[in-house]
């Protein structure tokens, strides 16, 4: 055979296999056990997003399997993805807070944060008027500066499922700004649809810390029977380069994690935020 054409030959097998693979990613199902107090044997409830706030223990999320270390296949380094850049060595200013900030935001107005990463750049349009009080705790962290060099450690797409989740100075998705609050109970029927912004938590909204999550793909699996919402909504990606953002994002977690597994793998070394500033409409 001529050199062109099994060149030609090498790049349509290779071309069949990453269909067969996109084909398998969409098959597949990503659930996590709630382990609220006991764990539910047998069980699988949706997917379950967790927050370890202010070094207490609470409940984890606990994958039905693990998988070992050859199905983790290791991600190409995120910052050579067009539109990202290697992450400086800049730390995170290590401030942490006794209790919530005192309502300050004015609810009739627009608040919005522009957080640039080494991704690209977020802009997030806050609903002070659906969720005051996590408005008011976000606005208060940005102006702190205490997003600034934090990392956003969870990165993780299945079907029906796709976030990215930061808010700790710790790297991983443990810990926080040290204080947590009664944040708004979302409408049952919520749905978490792409560009949505949301607070982790440990079990209800009534544990809102500094953790948030981006929906990054519409995720009926973050409320699967479609009556039980739980993680307070605060707002919308706004503008189209945020949406660029986050899709540059997703593309650093790798292969879709295996289902079972609770944390989509991570890149290595962690996409940052560099700032995140505030400004009112």
């Amino acid at each position: 055979m001529a050199k062109g054409g099994y060149q030609r030959q090498r790049l349509q097998q290779k071309k069949e296999a990453e269909r067969k693979a996109r084909k398998r990613a969409r098959r597949q199902k990503q659930f996590i056990q709630w382990t609220v107090g006991v764990v539910v044997l047998g069980l699988l409830v949706g997917i379950t997003l967790v927050a370890t706030l202010g070094g207490k223990k609470k409940p984890v999320a606990n994958p039905s399997t693990s998988p070992s270390a050859s199905t983790t296949p290791s991600p190409t380094p995120y910052y050579l993805i067009r539109g990202c850049t290697k992450p400086s060595s800049a730390k995170p200013n290590g401030k942490h807070y006794s209790k919530a900030p005192p309502m300050t935001i004015d609810k009739t107005k627009t608040y919005v944060i522009t957080m640039k990463t080494t991704c690209g750049t977020m802009v997030w349009k806050l609903d002070a008027k659906l969720a005051p009080a996590t408005v008011n705790s976000m606005v208060f962290l940005a102006k702190q500066h205490y997003f600034d060099n934090t990392t956003l450690p969870r990165v993780q797409v299945a079907t029906g499922f796709g976030i990215i989740q930061g808010g700790t100075q710790s790297g991983t998705i443990s810990g926080g700004a040290g204080y947590s609050y009664a944040g708004e109970k979302p409408a049952p029927a919520t749905k978490y649809t792409r560009g949505t912004l949301a607070m982790a938590n440990s079990g209800d909204p009534s544990s809102n810390g500094s953790q948030f999550f981006i929906v990054t793909v519409d995720s009926p699996n973050l409320n699967p029977d479609g009556k039980s919402a739980n993680y307070s909504v605060f707002g919308h990606l706004f503008a189209s380069e945020s949406f660029a953002t986050i899709d540059r994002i997703a593309k650093a977690q790798g292969p879709p994690a295996e289902a079972g597994q609770d944390l989509g793998i991570s890149p290595n070394p962690a996409i940052k935020i560099i700032s995140a500033t505030v400004t009112v409409q």
